[in-house]
């Protein structure tokens, strides 16, 4: 169905076309009316009009004589296909028996231009002018210039016609875009993702057909991204509730040690839904962070401080960061730096040297640093660290830890302080990252 019957006359593509149509009869009256009122005999024009009539006419007149001779005037009238009249002493002569008489071209002269006997009476344009005891008349018929004005505006209304006709067939060509682009948006809407359209070459309905390509690529890559997840989740979660029923369900001479592991288990997965929750909040509320101004160097202090039995293996340069402020969100800072410090304390074994945090400010912005000397991270994968469940070494185990969200959760954290985090390689090896907020 074509959006000219789906919508009728409502259709942009008919208004459009009315539009024009309607803009071009105004370009016609307007461009006529004013050529009639250009050439309507103004006071420049009438001494010309007067002058080259009278000049006509007089020759005419002289050719006739005085006293006129009626067979002179007849064949004038043949050969310049005009009628003439003449009125005097013992004379009445006409050209044609239905010419008006001398009266009536009296009571009409001078309409046209005032003082001069001229005008026009019907269809007929005529002048007179007397001469000695004699009058002369000639007058033509007004048919021929009607004629012309009827071609002209037949002529006109073709042109008009056309115009129209050639707009309709452009319009059609230049909105068929639109018909593709609802096409697209309806194989969407029945789930068909991969669905592309080409919607014309470099204009704006290209552009349009550009957004919604990428964006269709967007929706797919999420949807399988939260399958992707699903899969993730019930995968980690089975995993700790594994170890928990096998804990349970066969007997153990060492309950302590049994019980330790499992109180391991559910930390692991009270961890991890935490995150995932955190995580969901992030996405569903980016712009509702309840941001206040807090000292740096007491966030970090605060959140460094609950690592007591890994606090010889921090070392927090708090000179550096002596006066700086965040404005931020408290409890969502407090969970991207745990997550940072527990991410570099698990790469880093305790013969190393300890993780560093230093907090600094550079231009515009305080840039929190979060290093250890742990194995790094590849150039290849220091942006896909930041995708949930991703792990370089791909193991889910208990000595690397966690399951791949905490570093998602931090990129959100980041973001949606209008800052951003990536990681770089320490100066003694290891990793370093590099947390960027605006300063306030």
């Amino acid at each position: 169905m074509s959006m000219r019957t789906r919508y009728g006359t409502h259709s942009v593509y008919w208004r459009l076309l009315v539009i024009y149509g309607v803009t071009c009869v105004l370009i016609f009256l307007v461009v006529g009316g004013g050529i009639k009122y250009a050439i309507k005999p103004r006071v420049i024009l009438r001494s010309a009009i007067v002058a080259n009539v009278q000049a006509y006419t007089d020759l005419l007149f002289r050719e006739i004589g005085t006293p006129p001779s009626s067979g002179v005037a007849g064949s004038l009238c043949k050969r310049l296909d005009l009628d003439i009249q003449i009125w005097g002493p013992g004379m009445e002569w006409r050209s044609s028996p239905n010419l008006p008489s001398l009266e009536d071209y009296e009571k009409i002269s001078g309409h046209f231009i005032p003082g001069f006997n001229a005008g026009r009476i019907g269809s007929r344009l005529f002048y007179f002018e007397p001469r000695g005891e004699f009058v002369y008349a000639v007058s033509v018929s007004n048919g021929p210039i009607k004629w012309v004005h009827y071609e002209m505006g037949m002529i006109v209304l073709v042109l008009i016609l056309t115009v129209l006709g050639g707009s309709f067939a452009l319009l059609r060509l230049l909105l068929k875009p639109l018909s593709v682009l609802v096409s697209g948006i309806m194989e969407v809407g029945r789930g068909n993702l991969d669905y592309r359209i080409s919607a014309g070459h470099r204009d704006e309905f290209a552009e349009i057909g550009a957004a919604f390509n990428q964006m269709t690529g967007h929706v797919s890559e999420m949807l399988v991204r939260r399958e992707r997840l699903l899969v993730d989740v019930s995968h980690e979660l089975r995993s700790p509730l594994t170890r928990i029923r096998l804990a349970l369900e066969m007997p153990s001479p060492d309950w302590e040690a049994a019980r330790d592991s499992i109180a391991e288990d559910v930390l692991e997965l009270d961890e991890m839904i935490r995150d995932l929750l955190e995580s969901s909040r992030m996405d569903a509320i980016h712009g509702r962070l309840i941001k206040e101004r807090v000292p740096c160097n007491a966030l970090i202090e605060s959140v460094a401080g609950g690592f007591d039995a890994e606090n010889r293996r921090l070392r927090f340069r708090s000179g550096m960061s002596a006066g700086l402020y965040w404005f931020v969100d408290v409890a969502r800072m407090k969970i991207l730096l745990k997550n940072l410090i527990q991410n570099a304390l698990k790469h880093s074994s305790v013969d190393t040297d300890p993780v560093e945090i230093s907090v600094g400010k550079n231009g515009n912005w305080i840039e929190l640093l979060v290093s250890d000397q742990g194995p790094g991270v590849p150039e290849s994968e220091k942006e896909r660290i930041f995708e949930a469940f991703y792990r370089i070494d791909g193991s889910r185990n208990r000595e690397t830890g966690g399951v791949g969200i905490g570093l998602s959760l931090c990129r959100k954290i980041a973001v949606a302080h209008e800052g951003s985090i990536h990681v770089e390689d320490a100066p003694g090896g290891g990793a370093c990252f590099v947390v960027r907020i605006p300063a306030c």
